[in-house]
């Protein structure tokens, strides 16, 4: 693949974030269980699932691409394309109902970023970075 931030893995981010859009919405203002890490920062059933279905949809695209999340163990995260996620950032936020959490996608070639995107499922807000490209706010060129 020549272009380092090819079409499809940008595609393929964006797809990430419509799953994680769709679980995140059902889950936010419903009565969830709550456990706490090691460091008393919250994991909820929703991190757990949108994580796992992060994970699913990478390898069911990119069998040999790593994955590093928070709520699981990496996988193959010495892969020359290595897929970071967060999948609610802000659980606090997510489970006192507050619209103002995010969901994290990144994606790393060779340990250098490549692509990214912030996506906020509850006010519709997407931003997507990726490198030799003008970043967009939900599709259209971003201010500064």
């Amino acid at each position: 693949m020549n272009d380092p931030c090819a079409s499809e893995f940008i595609e393929l981010a964006e797809r990430l974030a419509d799953a994680v859009g769709g679980l995140a919405r059902g889950y936010f203002r419903r009565e969830l269980e709550v456990e706490f890490k090691a460091a008393k920062s919250p994991v909820t059933e929703a991190d757990k699932a949108i994580e796992t279905r992060l994970r699913e949809i990478i390898a069911d695209a990119y069998p040999g691409h790593g994955i590093i999340g928070e709520e699981q163990e990496p996988v193959n995260p010495r892969a020359e394309f290595v897929w970071v996620v967060d999948p609610i950032d802000g659980t606090r936020l997510f489970i006192t109902g507050v619209p103002l959490f995010t969901c994290l996608i990144a994606l790393v070639q060779g340990g250098r970023p490549m692509l990214g995107v912030i996506d906020q499922p509850v006010i519709g807000d997407r931003w997507l970075g990726a490198r030799g490209r003008a970043t967009t706010f939900n599709g259209r060129g971003a201010r500064t």
